[in-house]
């Protein structure tokens, strides 16, 4: 069964309601058992102090002593009932219990009922209870009578039916009922602007959506090589990356928080805080590196909130360029070139000066048969001028550095109309062969050896460039073409990470085999269509 996600809003909205309802059951419940407990008190109260108040009117023991012959109590409680609210009745009686006042002129004369009179009568005390009288059930005050010697002549009797008692009771629950719908009504449209308005400074996102957003700018921050770094008006770092703490040598693992201008001065991030005006490919000179700087600044609105840059090295960018392009490799196969080239020009000279004039032509003849040959033999078979110009110049390298180079080529290159394909020849080719030369080089055998060919299989032309150089360990043959990994102490590890990079933008494939003192082997396979005639 398939799980029903909500939405932030309707989660709030949801919670906000149970929240609301929870608390207006509570308060109902509370203010209804309130009302029903505490209703007969204030009642009570109510009656209590009426019947004290008249109880002390003026005259009003001697009137009752003299048994009250022309009605006057009877008159002033019943035009006082009609003055106070909640009030029903208001009984008048002397201490044999016998009224004058009631509500019903037909009950004067006759004796109080309830039974609960008798406590005022007996002790004189004021109280309040509850008793069924002649006009029904009903909550009673009773007050003694007191004439102007301090002796009790009677007692008065304000009462409410408990009918009524009942009815005021219903109708504050019904109150607080409706008030409690009026509060829920209220709560839930607090809850829908809340939620909207949450909603809104979430930019619409989603609780899930918030998360992997953080997570995936984590991982971006973590895998961007550039430096990333973000302040706020107030000139504060909100983030920094570890490219920019390593391009800027921060080594403070602290740097959130801080001002700019400490972890990065002169970098222009607070000028455009002010301007708002963004800049882009700008040069600076920090912590003695050259950097490329872009800056765009951060706004809500219309308002500047912030600002975020990024920087790179420039020299580590011109020397990616340089490597991405192959144009450290062509550089090296013209030093090489031009170095081997000295070297016979001062042989020549030399035998100029001793003035064996025939020694030097052979000399001159014999070195322009042999490079005629090499160039020739490469020629015939490569159409491409710069790959052969880049396997000449390796030729050189290696009479320089003592190591046998030998080529063999089975199959005919063609010239390409695309220069990126040539670049990317190029780019594999001469990190291939440099990086066994390296290898031979260091190696303390007496016959150093670089084997390079080129083969037709099928459809595949296969690059093969093998030499017998120190090799490489077996725990370390999955990571070489990692960018950065390297087994060379101040190498970059970029060379076979380029190369693993042109091999598959020619659809082609890599594979290395090798062992520890016996040398290196490296077949690039790549479709014979996309290369080769």
């Amino acid at each position: 069964m398939k799980k029903i996600r909500f939405s932030l809003r309707t989660k709030m909205m949801i919670f906000t309601f149970i929240i609301v309802v929870t608390s207006v059951v509570f308060i109902s419940i509370f203010f209804t058992a309130w009302a029903r407990n505490n209703l007969k008190d204030m009642i009570g109260s109510k009656n209590m102090n009426t019947a004290i108040i008249i109880s002390n009117f003026p005259y009003f023991s001697e009137i009752l002593e003299s048994e009250d012959p022309e009605g006057i109590i009877q008159n002033f409680t019943y035009s006082q009932l009609s003055l106070i609210e909640d009030q029903d009745m208001i009984v008048v009686a002397n201490m044999d219990g016998k009224r004058f006042a009631h509500p019903n002129i037909d009950r004067l004369g006759e004796y109080f009922v309830g039974g609960d009179e008798r406590r005022v009568i007996e002790t004189g005390e004021s109280y309040i209870s509850e008793a069924t009288g002649t006009l029904g059930p009903s909550l009673r005050a009773f007050a003694p009578i007191i004439n102007s010697e301090g002796k009790q002549i009677g007692f008065i009797m304000v009462g409410t039916m408990l009918e009524e008692i009942a009815a005021i009771q219903s109708e504050a629950v019904r109150d607080i009922i409706i008030y409690s719908f009026g509060g829920l009504l209220l709560g839930l449209i607090g809850a829908i602007l809340f939620t909207n308005m949450i909603k809104k400074s979430l930019l619409g996102l989603e609780p899930d959506q918030i998360s992997r957003l953080y997570t995936e700018k984590y991982s971006m921050l973590k895998a961007i090589q550039e430096g990333i770094i973000s302040i706020d008006q107030n000139k504060n770092i909100t983030m920094i990356n570890d490219s920019a703490k390593d391009i800027l040598k921060v080594s403070d693992t602290n740097t959130i928080g801080r001002k700019i201008y400490d972890i990065f001065p002169n970098s222009g991030l607070e000028e455009v805080l002010v301007t708002g005006v963004s800049e882009i490919e700008k040069e600076r000179h920090v912590n003695g590196i050259d950097i490329v700087l872009s800056i765009v600044p951060i706004n809500k609105k219309e308002e500047v909130i912030g600002v975020i840059a990024s920087f790179r090295d420039k020299t580590e960018v011109t020397r990616l360029a340089e490597e991405i392009t192959g144009y450290n490799e062509i550089v090296q196969a013209l030093r090489s070139n031009s170095h081997e080239f000295l070297n016979k020009l001062h042989v020549i000279l030399g035998l100029i000066q001793m003035g064996d004039i025939e020694q030097a032509k052979t000399y001159i003849l014999g070195i322009k048969d042999s490079k005629e040959q090499i160039t020739l033999s490469l020629m015939k078979k490569i159409k491409d001028p710069i790959i052969v110009g880049l396997i000449l110049g390796k030729v050189s390298r290696a009479n320089e550095l003592g190591i046998v180079f030998d080529i063999s080529i089975e199959t005919h290159m063609k010239e390409y109309n695309d220069k990126n394909k040539t670049t990317a020849i190029v780019t594999i080719l001469g990190n291939l062969i440099e990086n066994a030369f390296d290898a031979t080089a260091k190696d303390v055998k007496s016959e150093k050896k670089v084997f390079f060919t080129i083969n037709n299989i099928d459809n595949i032309t296969e690059f093969v460039v093998e030499d017998n150089g120190v090799g490489i360990e077996e725990k370390y043959l999955d990571k070489i073409y990692e960018r950065g990994f390297s087994t060379n102490s101040g190498n970059r590890g970029i060379g076979l990470s380029l190369v693993k990079e042109k091999v598959s933008s020619l659809s082609g494939e890599i594979k290395v085999t090798s062992k520890i003192n016996k040398g290196t082997t490296f077949k690039i396979s790549i479709p014979k269509e996309d290369t080769y005639d």
